[in-house]
């Protein structure tokens, strides 16, 4: 018996998985009850650095107000949320046209152990977020020495 080899069977049988995974994915993409709403929340970008004696957090944050930005910690998450809020009025000849644009970040990270987050400092310059948390005395890296 000869068998006669279809390249497009593979390509059948790869739909096939792929509808039923596409099927599946409203369930699987519901927001939790658990987790906060970050429903249209852009994930502002961050750095993360860990010097000798603190831990450096940097995000991008453009166009966002001081005043709009919320810095919380639990156990040793850090959460950064924040919102820009743009209006524009522009008058023309008997016409009033208004605009207005609103956009959300929302990131958390997971921080190290140990880091003292009741001496931390943050800044906000020219569009960055910078925290710098010290890091507790037991946590510093230390020097062992090989006998």
């Amino acid at each position: 018996m000869r068998y006669i080899w279809d390249p497009f069977d593979e390509l059948r049988k790869m739909q096939y998985k792929m509808s039923r995974i596409l099927g599946e994915m409203p369930e699987l993409m519901e927001p939790s009850e658990m987790l906060p709403s970050t429903e249209s929340a852009q994930v502002p970008y961050v750095d993360v650095l860990e010097r000798e004696n603190e831990i450096v957090v940097t995000a991008d944050l453009p166009g966002v107000d001081k005043k709009d930005i919320k810095l919380n910690v639990q156990d040793n998450t850090l959460e950064i949320s924040a919102e820009k809020r743009v209006e524009k009025e522009v008058k023309e000849e008997g016409y009033i046209k208004r605009e207005r644009a609103y956009d959300r970040f929302y990131r958390t990270i997971l921080l190290p152990t140990g880091v003292d987050f009741s001496n931390s400092k943050a800044s906000f310059n020219n569009g960055v977020l910078e925290i710098v948390m010290p890091k507790l005395e037991e946590t510093k890296k230390k020097t062992i020495p090989i006998s």
